[in-house]
């Protein structure tokens, strides 16, 4: 039995699978149809949505698609969809739902006419409009399409906690989100969405809560090469953990092609075609200062559940202060080479008193020196020199630790130099973790302005975190210059090779 003309206009699969046309990365006009992924997105859809993909799998277009196709067959429907760019925004615009509604049929664009139209915001005679912008402010939005949330969470903080606390809050809880990106760094309210839907494993979700749809690049039938390639074995041992992880087979056209696009995007293959939901957060992007050096850490073993405190070494301490936010602070030894992140602490709005006893009562280590920064963050004209330094040699004049107040110094070279200690970093996990995950974090700012990362770090919680670690690394250079540096790399080697037949 054929179905009427009604009965098909009323099935959404249907509808958009023979409605619309998109151009193609060629440039030409195409018929949309929906690919495997796209239709398992649209046959399982929820209130709240997450889409994290690899690229090229077409949920960008999917979604936008869907969001025209609740504006012209829900009556009275408000569509808002939010880019991380304007020009992402009026791409989104013209390219795909200005291509669509002009290549609609002639009988619909009659039915349908449009009443308003600009470089923003489509009005529709049946009271329904669809608007896109970076943010969509002082309205409210049935649907809403947030497109690459990952982006703008890794390069507009800001507007990131905009879409959240404005845009989404505004949607009613019987209407559509669809958050579709690919992951930016373990940094932000994406990447904190997607963890937490992936702890709820999508059961007995909510109307309010987010379902996860994560598509790895195997879910891709296209993405696979004939030409054999020749790639190292940590490669095969890849493919063959994921196998076993994912219960599924990976061909060895899958391999050639995987391994022909690593040798293009290095590391930055994981964000862009991720295999699993903890890949697609590995970024290798520069905007990160240690995200790369704390994921090396992990490979070579030093990150570690072990106590690396050895009670026969001295303690050092180096300290982030802050009076009006977080002080953080940094306990480490070096030994032979080997700088090793044995403690931390954290506080905020306390003195230079309450650290000084929490010290001496709380971390009862054996202290050497207790380095502090240059500066303080000034309140009521405190300063290090005449405030900090002073109770700390007071409070530690009994016990023989040295108390030193840190020199100015470039930012810049200080990162640098913290970036290529980190190499000689062991962490101890059960003591770090929370300062671990967030030096993985410390990031730079990133101009809309200029489009591109600044070469300044972006001041955040992370940050406070950052510098403990930065100013310990600036304590390290002063620690070896004291000391004989003769063998410095041999011991280390030495003192790593001991530790690794130990666990």
């Amino acid at each position: 039995m054929t179905k009427t003309d009604y009965e098909l206009f009323s099935d959404l699969s249907w509808r958009m699978n023979h409605l619309y046309r998109i151009i193609d990365k060629n440039g030409n006009s195409i018929p949309f149809k929906l690919n495997a992924v796209q239709q398992h997105v649209l046959d399982n859809l929820h209130n709240r949505n997450l889409c994290l993909k690899a690229r090229q799998l077409g949920m960008s277009t999917f979604s936008v698609i869907y969001m025209l196709d609740k504006a012209l067959f829900v009556p009275n429907s408000s569509c808002g969809i939010v880019s991380y760019s304007l020009e992402h925004a009026q791409h989104i615009f013209k390219r795909i739902i200005g291509h669509s509604l002009d290549t609609l049929y002639k009988d619909i664009q009659r039915a349908i006419p449009i009443k308003q139209r600009s470089a923003r915001e489509i009005v529709f005679g049946n009271g329904s409009f669809i608007r896109v912008d970076t943010t969509l402010r002082g309205g409210t939005c049935r649907h809403v399409l947030v497109s690459e949330f990952g982006k703008t969470c890794a390069r507009n903080p800001v507007k990131a906690e905009e879409v959240i606390t404005g845009t989404l809050q505004s949607v009613p809880i019987d209407g559509t989100v669809i958050i579709e990106s690919t992951g930016e760094g373990n940094e932000g309210y994406y990447a904190d969405m997607v963890n937490q839907a992936v702890i709820h494993k999508n059961e007995d979700l909510s109307e309010l809560e987010y379902k996860l749809f994560f598509f790895p690049w195997i879910a891709e039938s296209t993405y696979k090469m004939q030409k054999r390639m020749n790639y190292e074995v940590e490669l095969t041992d890849y493919f063959d953990k994921l196998e076993t992880e994912l219960n599924t087979t990976i061909t060895q056209e899958q391999r050639n092609w995987y391994a022909f696009q690593r040798l293009t995007l290095g590391d930055k293959i994981r964000q862009e075609f991720p295999s699993t939901v903890s890949e697609a957060f590995i970024s290798s992007s520069d905007a990160y200062y240690f995200q790369q050096g704390i994921e090396k850490a992990h490979k070579e073993n030093r990150i570690i559940n072990n106590n690396l405190y050895d009670a026969l070494e001295p303690v050092y301490v180096a300290m982030d202060i802050g009076v009006n936010d977080l002080t953080v602070i940094v306990f480490f030894q070096v030994i032979h080479g080997e700088i090793r992140i044995i403690d931390y602490y954290k506080d905020n709005n306390k003195g230079a008193d309450f650290y000084c006893k929490f010290l001496l009562n709380e971390k009862p280590y054996i202290y050497r020196t207790i380095y502090l920064p240059h500066d303080a963050r000034k309140r009521d004209g405190v300063i290090v020199e005449n405030t900090w330094q002073r109770e700390f040699t007071k409070h530690f004049s009994h016990a023989g630790t040295h108390v030193v107040v840190l020199k100015k110094t470039d930012e810049a070279i200080n990162i640098s130099n913290a970036k290529i200690k980190l190499d000689r970093c062991v962490f101890n996990l059960l003591k770090t973790k929370e300062l671990i995950s967030y030096l993985s974090k410390f990031r730079k700012k990133w101009s809309e302005q200029y489009g591109k990362y600044l070469d300044e770090y972006y001041h955040d919680t992370s940050s406070h975190y950052a510098f403990g670690f930065i100013y310990a690394m600036q304590a390290v250079n002063k620690i070896e210059a004291l000391g004989s540096t003769d063998n410095a790399l041999e011991e280390h080697r030495k003192a790593v090779d001991a530790r690794r037949n130990f666990i």
